[in-house]
Formats: C-alpha cells, structure tokens, sequence
C-alpha cells in the first residue's frame, strides 16, 4: 500500500514541475508587432507597414516609432492611424529617411487608451522602374511609457522583406486577329491578319455559324452575329478586334453566301437538276466568282448608251444586193397596225389594173345604154 502511494505522489509532483518549467518559459505577450499587408508588389503599387497593438497589463501611453526604407525601391507617402489613435497626438517627420513618428496619449483623461489591433500604418508606393528583387523597410519602437511617465522595457526591431516584380510592359496597340476559323467552311481567301474582307459559303440548311479567333498582344474580339439571313441570300459578319490598351480598334467583314434551298423539278426540258436534286454548284466559290462577273457585266451593259437599232457597215459592192432585196421584201406591219403598201420594180400594182379595167367597162356600157335608148329619125 506504501508503495503504491509513492509512486502516485512521486507521478503528481513531476508533472506539477513540468507545468510550472513551461509556464516559466513561456514569452509574455509582445506590447507590438509589424507587419506588411501585400508581399509581392510591382511598379506603382502601394505597400503598407503596419504596427500592431496587443493588450497588455500596463497600457503603453506613449512611444516612439522609426522608419527607415529602401529609397531606391519606395517613396513614403503618408501615415494612417486608427480611431483609437486621437487628433493631435501623433507627431510624424518625414523629411528624411529614416522617418520618425511620436505618440503621447491625451493626459485630460484619468487614464490612458487601450490600443489594440493595427493603431498607425506607414503608407509607400513603388517607383516605376524599381530594381526587380527583394526590398527591405525596417521598423523599430522604442521610449515606450505608460500613464504614469514610467519608462517600460519595450524594445521591437524588425525587418520586413516585400519581393519587387519586374516592371510591368505597357498594354499593346496593336489591335488585329492571331487566328479565325470558322466551325463551318472556309474562308476564301485564307485567312491572313494582313487581310480584313473575306467570303464563306455554307449550304442551305445551315441558318448559324460560329468562328473561333484569337486577338494578338492581349487584345479582345467581338463578333456581331451568328444567326444567317433567309437561303439564297448574303450574311455580313464584322468581327471587331480591340487593342490591350483600348485605344485601337479593327473589323474584319466575313460575307457569308448562304446557298439556295434544293428545287424539284420534273420538267426535263427545263434544264435543270432531276426531281429531289440540289442546285448547288459543284464548287461553290467558282459560283460566287460567277456571279461577282455577271454582276460587273451588268453593271458595264447598264452604263453603255442605249439604242433603238442596232447599226452594221456593209461591205463594199454589196450596197445595190441589198437595195434590191430590199425593194422585194414582204409587206410588214407596224406597231399601230397600219398597212404598208410597197410597189416592186416601179411598176403599178395588179389590182390597180384591175380596178380601171372595171371602171372603163362601166363606163362603156352606159354610153351603150344612152344611146341604145335614142329614137330613130323619121
């Protein structure tokens, strides 16, 4: 029994030792504590030192706190202090480097503010063409008092690091298309960025059509439309490229020839594709270079001048041939139906003819008549 019991005495001291050496190890909560709120910055980015307040026992009624920095990677901007911080207690000289600020709470009050938390932060910016790498601002407080004047042991020094990137390149101009593919067809000509007007044929049934493209140097594309117009008919389609610095724009048109919708036809005579049969040409950009042609030479018939007749030089010695046939030609018919009598050979006409033969008979039987009816002398 004895012994059972002195190894449970001896068991309950050595752990009483062991708390009590840990609790005497143990590191009393700071007054301060630094910190920085980005790591990483680069050219014209702002970087701030921050200065943390714990809660403690004897609250920290006044302090001193300095600065200094890498000129060559920071410019000091300005201070920033929290509510608990009171106009006209903090005193900054930023004149030089290091810079230099003082503390010293507001003594109307019977006691001084508790601070707790991020109280002052040293606002800097990075300067454009800083040196790329690591970048040093050391922070340092020191003359700490409480309330009553009494000087307290506080001492923090620290050196904080922030990595500076390489300066940034400035966005690009340039506003034109790396690639442009369209998910249907192909594009005539192919597609070069130097070129900004292309045609695509695509068949009846397809009513939509999507491209992927891809922009140089950051920039963005836009497309205005996928859906298509009616068969039969031409789609333009504008993709619209912006440049990475939003200063430059370019389209580049893609007219899109939708074919016809196929036409069955049972008339052979007709000359056209057998009944179920589609009127799509074989190839069809031979087709759109067709009609791009007719289209010219109608334009080119449009703008000659009109005439009623159509004119031709006859060759030499063939004048009287043809002023003889055309004393014999037919009679013809004008527009208003009028009839055109023609004498042939200067001589006159056969019914002319017959017309005095009548009337010289006519006339000679009525003389017969006058005097068939006169009586005879006695």
């Amino acid at each position: 029994m004895k012994r059972h019991t002195f190894h449970f005495t001896f068991f309950i001291v050595l752990l009483l030792l062991t708390l009590i050496k840990v609790d005497a190890s143990a590191d009393p909560v700071p007054y301060f504590t630094y910190s920085l709120d980005k790591t990483s910055v680069s050219s014209g980015d702002f970087i701030k030192v921050q200065l943390n307040a714990n809660q403690t026992a004897d609250t920290a009624a006044g302090f001193r706190m300095t600065i200094d920095y890498d000129a060559a990677a920071f410019s000091f901007v300005r201070t920033e202090t929290s509510a608990q911080i009171k106009s006209g207690t903090m005193y900054t000289n930023s004149t030089g480097n290091p810079i230099r600020s003082v503390y010293v709470c507001n003594v109307d009050r019977p006691t001084a503010p508790e601070l707790s938390g991020n109280i002052l932060s040293f606002v800097f910016q990075v300067k454009d063409g800083a040196p790329a790498g690591k970048a040093n601002i050391g922070a340092h407080i020191d003359d700490v008092c409480n309330y009553d004047s009494k000087r307290l042991d506080v001492s923090v020094h620290q050196t904080l690091t922030a990595a500076v990137q390489p300066p940034k390149e400035a966005p690009s101009d340039e506003a034109s298309l790396f690639s442009l593919q369209p998910y249907q067809g192909r594009l005539e000509p192919p597609f070069s960025p130097d070129v900004y007007k292309y045609n695509l044929y695509v068949e009846s049934n397809v009513n939509s059509i999507e491209f992927s493209a891809a922009a140089q140097d950051g920039g963005t594309v836009r497309i205005n439309r996928k859906t298509l117009f009616k068969a039969g008919t031409e789609t333009p389609i504008v993709a619209t490229v912006t440049s990475a610095d939003k200063k430059a724009k370019t389209d580049y048109v893609i007219t899109v020839f939708r074919g016809e919708n196929p036409v069955p036809i049972s008339d052979a005579a007709s000359g056209k594709p057998e009944s179920g049969k589609s009127a799509k040409p074989k190839d069809p950009y031979q087709s759109l270079k067709a009609k791009k042609t007719e289209k010219e030479a109608k334009k080119a018939r449009q703008t000659e001048p009109a005439g009623e007749y159509a004119t031709a030089t006859a060759e030499p010695g063939q004048e009287e041939q043809q002023a003889v046939q055309a004393s014999v030609q037919q009679p013809s018919y004008s527009n208003r139906a009028d009839r055109n009598i023609y004498i042939i050979g200067n001589q006159m006409p056969t019914f002319f003819i017959g017309m005095l033969t009548t009337a010289l008979c006519l006339m000679l039987g009525i003389l017969l008549t006058f005097y068939l009816r006169i009586p005879p002398k006695k």
